[in-house]
């Protein structure tokens, strides 16, 4: 037997939204437990502070 939930739009939108960010959160987690992502982002850091960069514009 299956059962029905009448749920408002608003609060349905809100649920989707919160889902999202918690999605959001999920995945900033995982990333920041990969040890590669981590060495990347020191790196990129890194390249940044020796100025080891290029303006988008200058790239296109």
């Amino acid at each position: 037997m299956m059962d029905t939930i009448t749920i408002k739009k608003d609060i349905f939108e809100e649920l989707v939204k919160k889902k999202e960010e918690f999605d959001a959160i999920i995945e900033s987690i995982e990333l920041m437990s990969n040890l590669e992502v981590q060495k990347s982002i020191k790196k990129s850091k890194e390249d940044i502070k020796a100025g080891r960069v290029h303006k988008l514009k200058e790239l296109l």
